[in-house]
């Protein structure tokens, strides 16, 4: 008799449906072999760094790109990352330790260290205020 068609919508499944409002648009990495480029975050460890690296995805729903930050550990063989050094990391392919899956291909920018800050917190002022007030001298 009557044969009626599924209206095929653009969202026909229901996960589809409840992830509607929610749509995510990663942009395209365009580094070789997965690299990453991120920050230092950590390097308190010997050979070992910890990165922070950004990637930035547009939700539909808001009409605003959000910042996702993905810390990784990465071996770091010659020691010659420091704290907030910016750095490009490869994946190994294979983990070293219960954690290191990523090393460090290549320093971009080092960080310069002006400041050495201690654990003692007065030290720390100290520094800070002599900075300052060479700033303020120029």
């Amino acid at each position: 008799m009557f044969t009626t068609r599924p209206v095929l919508y653009w969202h026909y499944k229901a996960w589809q449906r409840l992830t509607a409002g929610y749509l995510r648009t990663f942009y395209k990495n365009n580094l070789p072999n997965n690299e990453l480029i991120g920050y230092v975050i950590n390097d308190k460890h010997p050979k070992t760094i910890r990165v922070a690296c950004d990637r930035f995805m547009y939700v539909v729903r808001y009409k605003k790109t959000f910042r996702m930050t993905k810390k990784v550990w990465a071996h770091d063989e010659q020691s010659q990352a420091s704290l907030g050094d910016i750095v490009r990391i490869q994946p190994l392919g294979y983990r070293l330790g219960p954690w290191k899956t990523y090393t460090l291909a290549k320093l971009l920018h080092k960080e310069s260290n002006k400041l050495n800050l201690q654990k003692n917190t007065t030290q720390n002022n100290l520094q800070l205020d002599t900075l300052c007030s060479d700033k303020i001298n120029l």
